[in-house]
């Protein structure tokens, strides 16, 4: 193992530790932040797609660790990043404006959420509200809004 693949593990799990600390406690709607998903596409261009796949499925497990959900979260960051890989990459060589960013991780957050949704719906594992179409795009508006500021305080 490589010193960034270390490194970048751990980064993946202070996200989640932020995560668990801070962004479950900022509920808006219903819907919480999961910054370990813009976390994930921010590591596309540095790795090809079977490191980012291994790295997505250990975050995920410790993901699923802290939520007690085992493996609805891994199943679906792994899916995520085998899905949008290729997309982002042929893209992260140009420098995106701030709409196409949030576009990038809203979408990634949506495809994130359904997938969620339908597994733990599959497996009634994680009790949802009412309104899961809330739970799903709004989850995802959450996200990306947070991903683009956490972006601007990164880049600039």
């Amino acid at each position: 193992m490589s010193e960034k693949f270390v490194k970048d593990i751990f980064f993946g799990i202070l996200f989640i530790v932020l995560e668990v600390l801070f962004f479950q406690h900022l509920s808006l709607f219903g819907t919480t932040v999961d910054p370990l998903i813009f976390f994930l596409l921010w590591l596309v261009p540095k790795y090809e797609r079977s490191r980012l796949v291994i790295i997505a499925a250990i975050l995920g497990l410790i993901q699923d660790a802290f939520f007690d959900l085992w493996g609805i979260m891994m199943f679906s960051k792994t899916l995520l990043v085998f899905i949008v890989f290729n997309f982002i990459k042929r893209r992260s060589d140009n420098q995106l404006l701030l709409w196409q960013i949030f576009l990038f991780v809203f979408g990634a957050a949506l495809i994130h959420n359904i997938i969620f949704m339908a597994l733990s719906s599959f497996f009634t594992a994680y009790a949802t509200s009412f309104y899961p179409f809330l739970s799903i795009v709004g989850g995802a508006f959450y996200t990306s809004t947070v991903g683009v500021l956490i972006y601007i305080f990164r880049v600039r």
